[in-house]
C-alpha cells in the first residue's frame, strides 16, 4: 500500500505542470507552442448592392491595427501596421489577404484590435479621409474585431452601407415633344461622404450643397421606356422623407421638383431609392422604388 501512495503521488507532480498548461489556454483556443509568431487571419462580408460595389467585385479597402493592453484600443494613436488590401465583395465572407502578413503581439495580454474601410484614404488620428467630389464613392465601414495569440481564431470584418443611394430613371408622357433630351438633374442640399471617424464608427460628411448627378451628358432623348439617367449616387441620409431636385431638359426647367418616398419616415442607410421622372410637356410626374441594398417600396408624386 505504501508503494502505491508514492507512486501516484509522483504521476501527480509529473502531471501537474501538464495540466497548467491546459488550463492556461483559452477555452475553445489550441495551445499556442514556444514563441511562435501566430498570424492573424481575417475573412470580410459585403451586403448585396446594386450600387458601385456590387457582389463579385474586388475592391480596395484600408485595413490597421492597434496593439493594447488596455480595456478599449486608442484609435486617435498611431496604429501598429496599416495596410491597403483587395477585397471581394459578397453576401459569404471571403479570405482577406494581408501583405505583409501581420502577427499576434507575442504578450498574451496584448489585444490587437482591426478596423477595415472603404476607401482606403489617409488614416491620421484615428480619422480616415477620402476624396468624394461626385458622390459615386460607395462609403463601406467594417465593424472592429479583436483578436490576441491565444484568441487567434478568424475574425470576420463585416462591411455595411452607411450612405444613402440615389439612383434615376427618366420617361417620356403624354405630350411631350418628340426628341427632348435630358439635361441635368441635381440634388438640393445634400452631404456627400468624405470620411470616417474610426473612434465613434461615424461617417463623417461635406457640408450640404447643391450636386448634380454625374453621368448626364446633355444627349440622353427621353423615350417611352424608363431608362437610367446618370451614375447612382451615395449620400447622407436625408431626414424626412422628401428630396428636392433641379431637373432641365432641352425645351423647359422644372426647378423645386420634389420626391417623396412613402414608407420610410426617412431615408434609410443601405437603402437604394429609384426615382422616375415621367416627363409631360409642362410638368414632371414622379414614382419611386426601392431596389436592394435592402428590399422595399416607395412611390411620390408632382403636379
Amino acid at each position: 500500500m505504501k508503494k502505491i501512495h508514492q507512486f501516484t503521488l509522483s504521476f501527480l507532480v509529473l502531471a501537474l505542470p501538464l495540466l497548467l498548461a491546459s488550463c492556461g489556454s483559452d477555452e475553445g483556443q489550441p495551445d499556442v507552442v514556444g514563441d511562435e509568431p501566430v498570424p492573424i487571419v481575417l475573412s470580410a462580408g459585403v451586403p448585396a448592392t446594386k450600387a458601385v460595389v456590387n457582389t463579385g467585385d474586388v475592391f480596395s479597402a484600408g485595413i490597421a491595427g492597434w496593439e493594447t493592453d488596455a480595456a478599449a484600443p486608442d484609435y486617435a494613436a498611431a496604429a501598429d501596421w496599416l495596410e491597403a488590401v483587395q477585397i471581394t465583395a459578397g453576401t459569404t465572407a471571403q479570405p482577406v489577404v494581408l501583405d505583409p502578413p501581420q502577427y499576434y503581439h507575442a504578450d498574451r495580454d496584448v489585444k490587437t484590435y482591426i478596423r477595415a474601410w472603404h476607401p482606403a484614404g489617409t488614416l491620421a488620428g484615428g480619422k480616415v479621409a477620402f476624396a468624394n467630389a461626385d458622390g459615386t464613392v460607395d462609403a463601406l465601414l467594417a465593424a472592429g474585431v479583436s483578436g490576441s495569440k491565444y484568441d487567434a481564431a478568424a475574425k470576420q470584418l463585416r462591411f455595411e452601407h452607411p450612405t444613402t443611394q440615389l439612383k434615376f430613371r427618366v420617361v417620356a408622357g403624354e405630350g411631350l415633344d418628340a426628341g427632348t433630351q435630358l439635361r441635368s438633374i441635381t440634388l438640393k442640399g445634400v452631404e456627400l461622404p468624405t470620411g470616417f471617424d474610426l473612434a465613434t464608427d461615424a461617417v463623417t460628411y461635406a457640408a450640404a450643397a447643391d450636386l448634380a448627378v454625374p453621368g448626364i451628358d446633355g444627349t440622353q432623348v427621353i423615350g417611352a421606356t424608363a431608362t437610367a439617367a446618370g451614375q447612382p449616387v451615395m449620400v447622407r441620409p436625408v431626414a424626412g422623407n422628401r428630396v428636392t431636385l433641379d431637373v432641365s431638359t432641352s425645351t423647359a426647367d422644372f426647378p423645386g421638383v420634389v420626391a417623396t418616398i412613402d414608407g420610410d419616415a426617412d431615408f434609410v442607410p443601405g437603402k437604394a431609392y429609384t426615382i422616375t421622372l415621367t416627363f409631360r410637356q409642362s410638368e414632371v410626374a414622379l414614382t419611386a422604388t426601392v431596389t436592394p441594398w435592402e428590399a422595399g417600396t416607395g412611390s411620390g408624386g408632382i403636379e
